[in-house]
C-alpha cells in the first residue's frame, strides 16, 4: 500500500522473459525488440527481460564494443525493445555478465576457467575431449580481465536507456569439480594466503576451508564492484540491478552469495527451472527461500514455459498457470522464461500466461505491503550445507526441507530464516517457534542470541548435531546450546537402521500416532555403493540436564533385514535402549523439544504420516494454538497474509491428476535392464476441485472488529461465516485452481 512514489521493482510486476540461446540464430532474423514488448504487454506483463548478447558472446544491439553484433540480426533488438517500452509502458530489463562466453573464449582463452586437471569448465556439465564434442559454453573467469568487459557491457546498455541490468549468475563454483584453478585465481588466492589452492577437497584441512569461504568471497566482492559501477552510472536514475540467485540448484551454494551481498543488488531472480521434477510448491519455497536469504528484497521466481529441459515444446496450461501463482502466494512477482524455439513453434499455452497475469493484476491491491503470518521459521544455514554437508549438501538440505513440506502439508504457516538473522532479535521475537533442523554450524553470537530468545519465552525445536560446530566447521565436542536442549552430547549411536520407541503415549506429541515404535533409517537408493542412507539411523547419545524423556531409542536385531532381496528392507526391532530420542525441555520462560536423530529427513525421503505428524504436533505444542486452522486436503496450498486491518489466505489447489510418474529409483536395480525407463516424469495435466474447505481464524487476529466482510476479490464471491466460541468459521463451498479469501473490516 502506498507504492506511489517506489521505485518500480518494489512495485507488483509481471515478468516475460525471452531467451535466444540458439547456436545458428535460426529464428533471430524474425524478432524484433518492437514486437517482443507488445507479445509482453499483450500477455499482462510490465516487465521484459532479453539478453544484451547471448553464451557466444553475440550482442543484440548495434556497435558494441564488448563483442559481434549477431550476424543475423536484422534491426536493433534491444534498443527496438527500449523505445517501445517506453511507448506501451513497459519495463525493458536486459542480462547482462553471462560467465558462458565463446567468443572471449576463442579471442582470450587465457580468461577461462579451468578445472583443477587444466580443462576448461563448461555450463553444460559435459564431458571435455569427448571425440567430436566441440567446446560451446565455456566459463570464463571473474579474477580475470573478463571484469571490466563486463563493466564496460552494463555501461553500453545503461546508455541505451535500459530500466535494468540483470547480472546472470556467475558460475565460480567452490565445488572441486566446477572450481577454477586458472593463473588469475591461482595467483591471486597465493598473494593473500601465502600457499597454493589445495587441490583435494578436506573439510577437516583448514587451508580447504579458507579456499571455500575465498571463492564466495571473490563473488561477493565482484557482485559489489558491478553493483556500485550501475550505481554510479545511474545517479538520479530509476535503474534496477537485478541478480539471478538460482537458489534450487548447484547444491544451493548460490544462497551464500546472496546472503553476504544482501546490500548490492535490488532484487533477486530466482530461477526456478528444477520445477518439474520438484514437488508441488517448489516455486513457493522458493520465493520463501531467497526471501530469507535477501533479507525481504523483491524476489522474482521464472516458471518455465517449456516442460523439464524441452525448450522447443511448451508444456501444459496448468503447469504454467500453477507456477505463475505458486509466485504469487509467496509474495514473490510472476515471470514466465520463455526460449525463442517455444515462442516460435508452440505458442498454443500463451494465452493461459494471461489469465495468471490478469489474476495478479486484480490482487495488485492485497499484495502491496503485505507480510506473511508468521508462526513457524525454519532456520536455514549455508555453513552446515557446506561444512557438515560438503560433497553431500543433501545430508542437510533434505532436513530442512523435510520440516518445510511437512508444516505446509498441515497448513501451518512457515517461512525460513536465514542464520544471518539469528543475531537479530527482531527478526527471532516474530515467530513463535523457530526449527533448527540439524543446524550443526553455528557461531557464537547466533548461540547466545538463541540462548536469550528461548530464556525470554521462545520456543524451538532442535534436532541432531544442532550447534556442535562452529562457524568455522571446528568442532565444539558439545552441543553449545545443550542447556537449552536439556541434554548434553555424550557421543553418537551409529546404527544402520533403529527405532524410536513411544514410552508416553499420552502426551500431545504423539497425538494421531497409532504405533508406539518409529522406524529410524532408509534404504540407500544408491544400493550397489551402499546398503542404508548415511546416518540416517544415527541418533546422538545424551546425557540428560534435569528434561523429560517421552521416547527413546530402540535396537534393530540385525544390521539391515532379510524379508526382501539383498537387504533392503529393515530389520525387525530388538529393545529398547536407555536412550533418549526425544527430549522436552524448559529454559527460562521458554522450551524446546530436541531430536535426538534426523526427523526432517524422514520425512523428505519416506513420507510416511508417522514422521508428519511428529513435525505438526511438536511445533502446534510449542508454539500454541495457530492462529489460523484450514481444514482441507493437503494438496491445497494455504499461504497467509497480513496487511494492515486485512487479513489476506491464498489457496492454491495442487490435486493434480499426477506431478512425478518414476524419477530416481534406478540405481537401485540389480545389473540388468530396467523393466521400464526410471526417468518419467509428468507435469500436472487436470487440477481436482476441493470441495467445502473450513477456514477457522482465532478472533485475537481480527482485535475488536465485529462486522466483517468476507470476500474473493478473484471471482467476487462472498463468503458466509458465523462464529464459534473464540473462532471465526469461513465456508470456502469449492476451490477449483486458485481462490483468494480476504477478511476486511467492513465500512
Amino acid at each position: 500500500m502506498g507504492s506511489k512514489n517506489k521505485p518500480w521493482w518494489l512495485k507488483p510486476v509481471r515478468v516475460i522473459q525471452f531467451n535466444i540461446e540458439d547456436r545458428y540464430g535460426t529464428f533471430v532474423s524474425k524478432i524484433s525488440g518492437k514486437d517482443l514488448v507488445k507479445f509482453a504487454h499483450e500477455l499482462g506483463a510490465n516487465v521484459l527481460v532479453i539478453f544484451a548478447r547471448d553464451p557466444w558472446g553475440r550482442v543484440y544491439y548495434r556497435g558494441s564494443k564488448v563483442g559481434p553484433t549477431h550476424p543475423k540480426m536484422k534491426g536493433d533488438i534491444v534498443r527496438e525493445a527500449i523505445e517501445e517500452g517506453r511507448r506501451l509502458g513497459v519495463k525493458v530489463v536486459v542480462m547482462i555478465g553471462h560467465t558462458a562466453n565463446k567468443y572471449v573464449y576463442e579471442t582470450h582463452t587465457d580468461w577461462a576457467q579451468v578445472n583443477v586437471r587444466g580443462e576448461p569448465i563448461l555450463l553444460e556439465h559435459a564431458p571435455y575431449n569427448v571425440e567430436g564434442y566441440e567446446v560451446e559454453w565455456p566459463q570464463i573467469c571473474i579474477n580475470s580481465p573478463y571484469i571490466e568487459l563486463i563493466k564496460e557491457e552494463i555501461k553500453e546498455v545503461i546508455d541505451l536507456g535500459v530500466d535494468g541490468v540483470f547480472l546472470d549468475s556467475f558460475r565460480y563454483q567452490p565445488d572441486i569439480e566446477r572450481a577454477c584453478y586458472c593463473r588469475w585465481c591461482s595467483e591471486r588466492f597465493r598473494g593473500k594466503y601465502g600457499y597454493d589452492m589445495p587441490k583435494e577437497p578436506n573439510w577437516r584441512d583448514s587451508r580447504w576451508r579458507t579456499l571455500w569461504r575465498w571463492r564466495y568471497e571473490v563473488v561477493v566482492e565482484r557482485l559489489k564492484e558491478l553493483y556500485e559501477h550501475t550505481k554510479e552510472l545511474t545517479k538520479g536514475k530509476e535503474v534496477l540491478f537485478m541478480y539471478n540467485s538460482h537458489p534450487g540448484g548447484w547444491s544451493g551454494r548460490t544462497n551464500r552469495i546472496v546472503d553476504l551481498g544482501r546490500g548490492y543488488y535490488d532484487a533477486v531472480f530466482a530461477e526456478c527451472s528444477e520445477a518439474d521434477h520438484q514437488p508441488p510448491g517448489f516455486i513457493t519455497e522458493m520465493v520463501k527461500l531467497t526471501k530469507a536469504m535477501n533479507g525481504g528484497k523483491p524476489v522474482m521466481p521464472s516458471r518455465n514455459y517449456f516442460h523439464m529441459y524441452r525448450t522447443a515444446a511448451s508444456t501444459t496450461p496448468i503447469a504454467v498457470k500453477q507456477g505463475l501463482r505458486e509466485a504469487i502466494i509467496a509474495g514473490g512477482s510472476p515471470w514466465l522464461l520463455i526460449f525463442s524455439s517455444t515462442y516460435f513453434q508452440s505458442p498454443k499455452v500463451l494465452k493461459h500466461v494471461k489469465e495468471a497475469f490478469k489474476e495478479h493484476e486484480v490482487l495488485e491491491e492485497y499484495l502491496d505491503g503485505a507480510e506473511p503470518l508468521r508462526y513457524a521459521g525454519v532456520v536455514v544455514s549455508n555453513l552446515t550445507r557446506d561444512f557438515y554437508g560438503g560433497e553431500k549438501p543433501d545430508d542437510y538440505v533434505d532436513e530442512t526441507r523435510g520440516f518445510y513440506y511437512a508444516l505446509t502439508h498441515y497448513h501451518i504457516p512457515v517461512e525460513y530464516i536465514s542464520e544471518s538473522d539469528l543475531t537479530r532479535p527482531e527478526v527471532l521475537k516474530k515467530y513463535r517457534v523457530l526449527v533448527l533442523a540439524n543446524t550443526v554450524c553455528m557461531s557464537d553470537s547466533s548461540v547466545g542470541s538463541l540462548r536469550t530468545y528461548v530464556k525470554g519465552g521462545g520456543k524451538v525445536l532442535a534436532t541432531y548435531l544442532t550447534s556442535l560446530y562452529d562457524d568455522e566447521g571446528v568442532s565444539r565436542n558439545d552441543l553449545a546450546l545443550s542447556d537449552v536442549f536439556g541434554a548434553e552430547i555424550v557421543g553418537v549411536f551409529k546404527s544402520p537402521w533403529s527405532y524410536i520407541v513411544i514410552t508416553k503415549r499420552e502426551h500431545p506429541l504423539f497425538e494421531g500416532i497409532e504405533e508406539s515404535l518409529i522406524l529410524w533409517g532408509d534404504m540407500s537408493y544408491d544400493f550397489r555403493v551402499e546398503r542404508v542412507a548415511r546416518s540416517l539411523g544415527w541418533h546422538v547419545i545424551t546425557r540428560l540436564l534435569g528434561s523429560e524423556v517421552v521416547a527413546k531409542v530402540g535396537t534393530a536385531v540385525y544390521e539391515w533385514g532379510f524379508e526382501y532381496t539383498l537387504g533392503r528392507s529393515p530389520p525387525p526391532f530388538a529393545v529398547t535402549m536407555n536412550m533418549p530420542a526425544i527430549i522436552l525441555n524448559t529454559y527460562g520462560e521458554g522450551a524446546s523439544i530436541y531430536f535426538t536423530g534426523q526427523l526432517g529427513r524422514h520425512y523428505w525421503r519416506i513420507g510416511l504420516p508417522e514422521y508428519g505428524l511428529l513435525i505438526k504436533n511438536s511445533i502446534t505444542y510449542l508454539g500454541g494454538e495457530l492462529p489460523v486452522k484450514v481444514d482441507a486436503p493437503e494438496t491445497l496450498a494455504t499461504e497467509f497474509f497480513r496487511q494492515n486491518e486485512r487479513l489476506i489466505i491464498h489457496l492454491l489447489n495442487h490435486t493434480y491428476n499426477q506431478r512425478i510418474l518414476a524419477i530416481g529409483t534406478g540405481k537401485v536395480k540389480q545389473p540388468l535392464p530396467p523393466y521400464s525407463s526410471t526417468e518419467a516424469t509428468h507435469p500436472p495435466r487436470t487440477v481436482i476441485p476441493v470441495s467445502n474447505v473450513i477456514i477457522r481464524v482465532s478472533l485475537k487476529e481480527l482485535g475488536s472488529f465485529t462486522e466483517l466482510k468476507i470476500f474473493s476479490p478473484l471471482s467476487g464471491k462472498v463468503f458466509s461465516y458465523e462464529v464459534r466460541g473464540d473462532w471465526l468459521v469461513i465456508n470456502v463451498p469449492s476451490v477449483n485452481e486458485y481462490e483468494v479469501v480476504v477478511v476486511e473490516p467492513k465500512g
